[in-house]
């Protein structure tokens, strides 16, 4: 009995290993990095729900990959509300590469970035 749950307990971390190792070749070192910065435009209006948890996904999904470095995550105000705001501009303290932009100065924004 003891040893069947050695044998699986040992075969699970064998496959646990195989993953992570798979894992880290196929995200890390296979996906080539790209040599300019990008931009991910997350368009937000009084309708959108949940904009916190979609600006910061996005972000953590970037981190996942490994491009948090090459990526930013701009968050197009089009009449959001206030409350959203705030949160939206608290985030926006917090991380780096998560950006609050107001319709009006979007082109200002990417003037020269582009």
């Amino acid at each position: 009995m003891l040893n069947a749950f050695a044998g699986s307990v040992f075969l699970f971390l064998t496959l646990f290993g195989t993953v992570a190792i798979c894992y880290i070749i196929m995200l890390k070192l296979l996906i080539p990095k790209s040599d300019g910065i990008y931009y991910i435009v997350l368009p937000c209006n009084q309708n959108t729900k949940n904009i916190r948890k979609k600006a910061y996904g996005t972000r953590i999904k970037l981190n996942l990959l490994g491009e948090d470095c090459y990526s930013k995550v701009v968050v197009l105000d089009s009449g959001i509300s206030e409350n959203e705001k705030a949160d939206l501009l608290e985030i926006c303290k917090e991380s780096n590469g998560i950006y609050l932009v107001p319709k009006e100065y979007m082109k200002d924004y990417f003037d020269g970035r582009v």
